[in-house]
């Protein structure tokens, strides 16, 4: 009963979203990648919000629901039948009584088994397709079996555009860059180390963000600032440079705009501790390729402030039988990068045991079965200045704790901190 249900919702709200589409008349931007993807969302709806009428996808809801309740501007009734009554009600409302109109529908498409991005191009082809980044990511059971298979889902986002749409291609991811040898559909191609359609130079960290200059063909170019941590948020950066321009942004507003712009909660967001921490929260989820870019941004702020890198790490769930090995992977990068390493979960144990074979003492290296005996380990040895970088996957670990633990105003967690809605009160890390 439960299945039919659920099955029956999704059927009345795919019918009434295509139906809204037509009414809607917006141009869609379709954004998918194994990482990155709301952070590109959001930045992307940042920039052309400034000219255009904009309509993009809420939190994370990349789905097949999610993707439906962003096109008729719903909440999800979660496991409640009569929430979802309430939201077939005014779904429908929506659909046929609200003449509302955008310029610009910005959806995240996410997938994590094969056929999720049939389904999702379906009901929305895009006109623009932008694919973040292929990484080891959803490789347990029922999902997928190689990195190869995410690509080749993934990768239907540009196969599967309107016939004029474009997309956008990174350089520098070595799967993404096979599409550009696709002569059957548009695209402009970007990098943050070759020269591409669009690229950048000049790259420069700072404590206060990324500078950089940007290449827009070959005589148009200008600097930007952006306060994110991290050369590898370039990938995100540049597909939304791109849109702006492609929308007839003007260069003046896109620099000034980038400037204004932060991370969704849990992405890398800069956060006053107690004692002078400085709180790295990358709390909102971790894959392996994710969490070595972070570490290079630990060891930055640690160098430049002369202080204690402490790497809380969770566990990065959903690699299935590439945990072990992924996890091993990681734990060869901590010894140079972290001073202090505190594990939450099971398979992390993998990369403590190889940051210890690479050099880091067995004193500096703490595992710990959840995220509570995490914060009463690290309230044990806690020193003034510390940097801590915290970084794991949601299910069963929920870093958000320790961070919220640490912070100097917690009254400020709701609206910093990832996770904070009632529906996670009662689920406990």
């Amino acid at each position: 009963m439960k299945r039919f249900l659920k099955k029956s919702v999704l059927s009345i709200l795919a019918f009434l979203a295509k139906r809204k589409l037509k009414t809607m008349r917006a141009s869609i931007v379709g954004i998918t990648g194994s990482v990155g993807k709301t952070s590109c969302k959001d930045l992307v709806a940042h920039l052309l919000e400034t000219h255009h009428r904009v309509l993009k996808s809420e939190k994370s809801y990349n789905s097949e629901f999610g993707l439906l309740l962003t096109i008729l501007q719903q909440k999800s009734g979660f496991s409640s039948p009569v929430q979802w009554l309430v939201t077939l009600f005014k779904a429908f409302g929506y659909t046929f009584f609200n003449r509302e109109t955008f310029d610009y529908l910005i959806l995240e498409m996410g997938v994590d088994k094969s056929g999720d991005m049939d389904y999702l191009t379906h009901i929305a082809p895009p006109d623009i397709a932008i694919i973040t980044a292929i990484k080891p990511v959803h490789l347990d059971n029922a999902q997928f079996s190689s990195i190869e298979d995410v690509f080749r889902e993934k990768k239907k986002i540009v196969s599967r555009m309107k016939p004029d749409g474009t997309a956008y291609l990174s350089l520098d991811d070595n799967h993404i860059k096979t599409l550009s040898d696709d002569k059957e559909h548009n695209h402009i191609l970007y990098s943050q180390k070759k020269k591409a359609d669009v690229w950048a130079s000049d790259i420069r960290q700072t404590e206060e963000g990324l500078s950089f200059t940007v290449h827009y063909g070959d005589e148009d170019s200008f600097t930007a600032f952006v306060p994110l941590y991290g050369e590898y948020q370039l990938s995100i950066v540049l597909p939304a440079i791109i849109a702006a321009r492609e929308t007839g942004i003007p260069v003046q507003t896109i620099q000034e705009t980038l400037k204004g712009y932060h991370l969704p909660p849990g992405r890398m967001t800069l956060i006053e501790g107690i004692d002078n921490l400085l709180l790295l929260d990358s709390s909102y989820n971790a894959s392996p390729e994710a969490v070595k870019e972070a570490l290079h941004v630990l060891h930055f702020f640690g160098t430049k402030r002369g202080a204690r890198r402490v790497f809380i790490f969770g566990n990065m769930n959903e690699l299935g039988d590439y945990s072990k090995s992924l996890h091993q992977d990681v734990g060869r990068h901590i010894p140079s990068k972290a001073d202090v390493l505190i594990t939450v979960g099971e398979d992390v144990h993998y990369a403590a045991e190889t940051a210890l074979k690479n050099g880091m003492p067995s004193k500096h290296i703490i595992e710990c079965r959840d995220v509570h005996k995490a914060i009463e380990r690290y309230r044990e040895i806690k020193k003034p200045g510390d940097v801590v970088l915290a970084k794991g996957s949601q299910n069963n670990v929920r870093l958000e704790c320790f961070v919220e633990a640490f912070m100097l105003r917690p009254e400020e967690a709701q609206d910093t901190l990832v996770r904070q809605g009632k529906n996670w009160e009662n689920i406990a890390p």
